[in-house]
């Protein structure tokens, strides 16, 4: 059986929680090398986007719902399981990882509580995001990569949200935005990005790309300090326009010799 929205518990419903299909899956594995070992989601629900990997490879997740993890053990091979709240009880906790993939539950609410995965920098309480991504920024390895679907209100909200955004991208560990467009989920249409984080990135620049658009650009650290450290795409990147120019006096010319032909046509009807 798969998994969705509309096939586990009602209340998922307001927990921010999306099944994630195999097209978004494979898009997000795109991001990563081709040649990996293992690979760990903290919120693994049913294993969707684990599922893309192949058998070789060894899977680690962790997931809050019993139910869901029964079924990612059942059909994912080499795969190690954990059930538990990711951000109170987090698993695996002696290992880190070269490549981390999540698809964290957007915006829920949860118990700000600090440890060394968060560096004092506590996201709201009605707000976790930035909780999943400071958790899986700490489990990965020296030289890792992360590529994390998030709510795009994570790229521009403020506060204490802003505060984690700004140091994450002061301590260059963002490496690309992007923007996804909507109806990518079977129960939802909101629109999304995913975020790459980096431990080992060559410059302090950032790319970002609007797959709606299909348009990319490199983006320098010192304009996103300019931009008080937003990371929407839309300010980076933006729609081309068609620009019409149009010659006033070409326009009054051709509008009066059309009032004239009107006029001598009348006159010469009388």
């Amino acid at each position: 059986m798969t998994y969705n929205i509309k096939s586990i518990k009602e209340e998922f419903k307001n927990k921010g929680i999306f099944y994630t299909p195999k097209e978004l899956a494979l898009f997000i594995k795109s991001f990563l090398p081709n040649e990996v070992n293992e690979i760990y989601d903290p919120t693994c629900g049913d294993g969707g986007l684990l599922e893309v990997f192949d058998d070789n490879v060894i899977k680690y997740g962790q997931e809050i719902n019993e139910e869901q993890l029964l079924v990612a053990k059942s059909k994912l091979i080499n795969f190690n399981g954990y059930c538990g709240d990711t951000l109170k009880d987090p698993g695996f906790k002696d290992k880190q990882f070269d490549y981390i993939v999540a698809n964290p539950p957007f915006s829920i609410n949860w118990e700000p509580k600090d440890d060394e995965r968060f560096n004092g920098l506590l996201a709201p309480k009605s707000k976790a995001d930035y909780a999943f991504i400071l958790h899986i920024l700490s489990k990965l390895s020296k030289n890792g990569i992360a590529i994390i679907m998030e709510y795009p209100g994570i790229l521009y909200r403020g506060n204490s949200e802003g505060k984690i955004r700004q140091w994450l991208i002061e301590n260059n560990y963002i490496e690309k935005i992007i923007l996804v467009p909507g109806d990518k989920f079977v129960d939802t249409k909101i629109a999304t990005c995913i975020i790459v984080l980096n431990k080992n990135k060559k410059d302090n620049n950032v790319l970002f790309i609007d797959d709606n658009l299909k348009k990319e650009r490199v983006v320098e650290f010192e304009e996103i300090k300019s931009n008080d450290f937003n990371l929407s795409v839309n300010q980076y990147i933006q729609e081309e326009k068609e620009i019409i120019n149009i010659d006033p006096i070409e326009l009054q010319t051709q509008a009066r010799k059309h009032f004239l032909n009107k006029l001598r046509a009348e006159l010469e009807f009388d």
